[in-house]
């Protein structure tokens, strides 16, 4: 067994199949076909299904791919402790970022990290915050930015400010910034919201029922801009960021309130992986993200909630 096929191993399992595996580690799939048949042969196991979808993982390949993550992961640290040993800020970093945020951050770390410690490899990944939260916890990222209900229960996580969400609908609602809508108001339209494992749908589900009414969930969206165009078609309400509708907000395709009594809000947090050891282009990395999320909160990006971090 040796850390190629450990690599290899990472790689089809994540992506289902050796074609696609052959094309992200540019190695021809017959020879990433006998890497996986040699060490399925070595541990007298076999590791994956294979089926007309592609390559799945057997139990015993999943434990293969929950021991060997950790170690690779390890090793990637080793080496980049060793690189900065030599004077040199180096190593790969795997950041996790709301869709949300991703354009605006990847463009600020193009102008800014990026020039400043160019031999730092940068991995970046786009995703919802409960999938960003699980991959941190599991060790598949060094550092995230994730939205949080209750980041006070994680004291691992630090707070950078808490926003208001709005309520959303398209240009005949006729909401305004300055006209708070109250939490009731939700029993009387239709909305559009993640899935139910989000911590803000659960939170908004909460507080209805203590309300003693259910939200009308027509719809269950992740993904931003599906959700804009609900709303633009008046087909679904949705609750969105300052950040994320303002475009639209300016060019009348959709208004906005938020929300009080209670008033709705969600903290942006900055989460460091537990299981693996911050390298010092990781901590560099974390402190140049927390300084470009707290410049974008004070230049209006966000509805700050008064006395927010």
């Amino acid at each position: 067994m040796d850390l190629r096929q450990l690599q290899t191993l990472l790689v089809v399992a994540e992506v289902g199949s050796l074609k696609k595996a052959s094309l992200r580690l540019r190695i021809v799939e017959t020879a990433l076909s006998r890497q996986i048949r040699l060490l399925e042969e070595e541990l007298r196991t076999p590791l994956f299904e294979r089926h007309g979808r592609g390559l799945t993982p057997t139990d015993a390949g999943r434990r293969m791919i929950e021991r060997a993550r950790p170690i690779l992961a390890d090793l990637e640290q080793l080496k980049a402790e060793m690189q900065s040993r030599r004077n040199a800020v180096a190593g790969k970093v795997a950041v996790g970022l709301p869709w949300l945020l991703l354009d605006a951050l990847s463009a600020r770390l193009a102008t800014g990290f990026i020039p400043r410690y160019p031999a730092v490899n940068i991995r970046l990944v786009g995703g919802i915050s409960n999938q960003l939260r699980r991959m941190l916890q599991a060790g598949d990222l060094d550092i995230a930015l994730y939205f949080d209900i209750d980041p006070a229960s994680d004291p691992s996580v630090t707070p950078l400010f808490s926003e208001r969400m709005l309520l959303v609908g398209g240009r005949s609602c006729g909401y305004r910034l300055d006209r708070p809508l109250p939490f009731a108001h939700l029993a009387k339209v239709p909305l559009a919201l993640p899935e139910r494992e989000e911590p803000f749908r659960a939170h908004l589900e909460a507080v209805a029922r203590e309300r003693k009414f259910s939200l009308d969930v027509r719809f269950e969206v992740g993904a931003l801009q599906a959700l804009r165009a609900l709303a633009m078609n008046g087909l679904a309400h949705i609750f969105a960021s300052l950040h994320a509708v303002r475009a639209d907000l300016d060019v009348g395709l959709l208004t906005a309130a938020p929300i009080q009594k209670p008033i709705i809000t969600r903290t942006l947090v900055l989460g460091r992986s537990r299981s693996r050891t911050p390298t010092r282009a990781a901590q560099l990395l974390a402190g140049s993200l927390e300084d470009d999320v707290r410049a974008m909160a004070a230049d209006g990006s966000f509805l700050l909630e008064p006395g927010a971090p």
